[in-house]
């Protein structure tokens, strides 16, 4: 089997964000597809630098996956607390392969401001201008239905934007039709094909981009940012454990990856029970893999989405002890193990390794009641307690990058409502459109 791999992670991000909210998706894909549009023209910056500032606008709003969040974010006011910057921030620089712009995100809301501990560059301040400028126009002339840009550019005033680049956008405006395009909706091709084109990320920095989207998602709480730990590590450790080529090791961790961003209408916390059977069921139960279908679907994801797939049917048949209908691929199996094993981890993280028995015996009995051959199981078991042992040791390094990055969520926060405090009473917000 060839090594699955993500053709468009851009799409895959996309289409999952659709599911988190529209609003959020439709939001940052116009604002990328404005920055893209601005900067075609110029020689200003080089091409990789205009590729990363697409990347910046697709994803400027990583961090707003709550409702009150995105609704601040849309309205017109500058005094919002915009904590969403922050954790956008965040994820940006512990996961993304473009942590040296965390702080264009952190500023892309308040982008004079000079309160944050967090230094920044000119260079980066004037892309947290841009990227305010483009996230400005569509707020005010798409969301909001501004009646003019004139009346948009009359009310900053040149108070944050410089006029050089009112004039990209103004110029590009004019030769491209953007407000046109987004209107009617033909931006959503040419943000596809400009995204084709010109985004060709390594396997590294997809899985990256990955892992940024599934924080964002499962930094909700200290349970779900473990659950999404164990399963990738939990992939991992299986994989190479079994001795799967590095082509299958990828296809399980993409598998995993994609199913996690699949979770993402389904609560974050399941019923917490000893009974592992429970756990399948309230698994299957959930909207998971359609949701995944309906992510991928309209994709180049194929390959991936089979094998999970086939993982699902493996585990319907777990839960109902049927036997498989046909031979399983190697990768499915591991995949589905990882599902599995990785609910039991996220319940028992203190547990000793030996009240892990329990779990082993539980994964036979499904093996034989399903007439399944257990060579990949008893193979495992031979490095079972290495496997438990290093995906619990990873995932506490997750867990603690998930207290210090809270820690830090709310020193952060602390200082911005303090300065927004002071800018509510002292410097009044300018009229909303």
């Amino acid at each position: 089997m060839n090594g699955a791999q993500v053709n468009n992670v851009v799409d895959v991000i996309c289409h999952s964000y659709h599911y988190l909210n529209p609003h959020l998706s439709q939001h940052g894909e116009r604002v990328a597809y404005i920055l893209m549009s601005m900067l075609r023209d110029t020689n200003y910056y080089t091409q990789q630098e205009k590729e990363d500032i697409f990347i910046l606008g697709l994803f400027h709003d990583i961090g707003a996956y709550k409702k009150e969040e995105v609704d601040s974010m849309l309205s017109f006011d500058l005094n919002d607390s915009m904590e969403h910057s922050v954790s956008g921030y965040l994820l940006f620089r512990s996961f993304s392969p473009l942590q040296e712009y965390a702080d264009v995100i952190l500023y892309h809301h308040q982008c004079n401001a000079q309160y944050y501990p967090v230094p920044i560059n000119n260079y980066h301040r004037d892309i947290a201008k841009l990227l305010y400028l483009a996230d400005r126009i569509d707020v005010s002339c798409i969301v909001n239905k501004t009646v003019s840009l004139e009346s948009f550019f009359h009310n900053y005033n040149e108070t944050i934007f410089t006029p050089f680049m009112a004039d990209w956008f103004l110029e590009a405006n004019a030769k491209y039709h953007i407000l046109d395009h987004i209107k009617t909706g033909e931006y959503q091709r040419e943000l596809r094909e400009y995204s084709s084109l010109h985004f060709s990320p390594s396997r590294a920095q997809i899985h990256n981009y990955l892992i940024t989207f599934l924080f964002s998602v499962n930094f909700r709480n200290e349970y779900a940012a473990l659950h999404t730990a164990h399963a990738l590590y939990l992939s991992e450790n299986i994989a190479d454990a079994l001795h799967l080529s590095p082509a299958d090791c990828t296809t399980v961790q993409l598998a995993i990856l994609l199913h996690n961003i699949s979770k993402i209408l389904v609560p974050s916390h399941l019923t917490g029970t000893n009974d592992y059977s429970q756990h399948l069921a309230e698994l299957l139960a959930s909207r998971t893999i359609e949701v995944a279908r309906e992510i991928l679907g309209d994709t180049d994801e194929m390959q991936i989405l089979h094998v999970m797939e086939e993982a699902f049917d493996l585990m319907k048949c777990w839960l109902t002890s049927t036997a498989p209908d046909a031979a399983l691929a190697p990768v499915a199996e591991a995949v589905a193990l990882s599902y599995v094993m990785s609910d039991s981890l996220t319940y028992d993280l203190e547990v000793s390794l030996k009240d892990y028995p329990h779990l082993l015996t539980y994964l036979k009995g499904k093996y034989y009641n399903c007439k399944m051959d257990d060579n990949m199981l008893l193979a495992l078991e031979r490095e079972f307690e290495q496997v438990i042992a290093n995906t619990q040791s990873s995932s506490k390094l997750v867990l603690h990058s998930y207290n210090q990055m809270m820690d830090e969520y709310s020193y952060l926060n602390t200082i911005i409502l303090h300065y927004n405090h002071y800018n509510n009473k002292y410097h009044p917000s300018p009229t909303r459109y």
